[in-house]
């Protein structure tokens, strides 16, 4: 009730003194570092030069912080995965894509996929975190489904198709998280993209 009155009391049209944003780097940057377990309000408020009160104020409890933390770590990979894509024809090349793209997130920054997977471990019990990571996803399949339309996959199938490419990028970037055998998973990936052109 007091911070809805904060914000109103603001006015419409008063610029931004930039606190939220800070706010929600500081959280990115301490979940990217620490994880779920590790995320604290003082350490957010200590990297973000803030007060404490200010995580409420803007995002309410510290599962509405994490939510707006995995909605940017969504849309990071997001645009690493549609820059990937392109104009795709066929499947293969949608799988291809998707793979690169999330490749890519991977060696730029590992601990945005660790943080990721982190993060839908505890959709199990937090309800605000399982919405944010769902939108997330969403936004994944809406990019998958235009271009599965695109590349001619008839239209029952697309729904489906869309949750096969999803699960095998997401199973193979856990196992390239983990380490094992770089051969093994580039032959898995191979095979992986080779299976998604033959249901295309």
């Amino acid at each position: 009730m007091e911070a809805t009155a904060k914000k109103q009391s603001r006015g419409p049209g008063r610029p931004s003194t930039g606190a939220r944003e800070r706010v929600l780097d500081a959280a990115v940057e301490t979940l990217l570092e620490e994880g779920y377990a590790g995320l604290s309000y003082a350490k957010v408020a200590v990297r973000a030069g803030e007060n404490k009160s200010l995580i409420t104020y803007y995002f309410g409890s510290k599962q509405g912080l994490v939510a707006a933390v995995a909605d940017v770590i969504g849309e990071r990979i997001t645009e690493h995965v549609v820059a990937h894509l392109g104009d795709v024809e066929t499947v293969e090349a949608i799988a291809r894509g998707l793979i690169t793209g999330v490749w890519e997130v991977m060696d730029e920054d590992p601990r945005m996929a660790r943080l990721y997977f982190d993060l839908s471990a505890v959709i199990v019990v937090d309800d605000d975190i399982r919405q944010a990571l769902h939108e997330v996803k969403d936004r994944w399949r809406e990019v998958i489904t235009a271009n599965l339309l695109e590349a001619g996959a008839p239209n029952d199938q697309v729904a489906p198709m869309g949750t096969f490419l999803m699960a095998g990028v997401q199973g193979l970037a856990i196992e390239r998280l983990e380490g094992y055998e770089p051969e093994r998973l580039e032959a898995a990936r191979e095979l992986f993209i080779r299976a998604a052109g033959s249901i295309g």
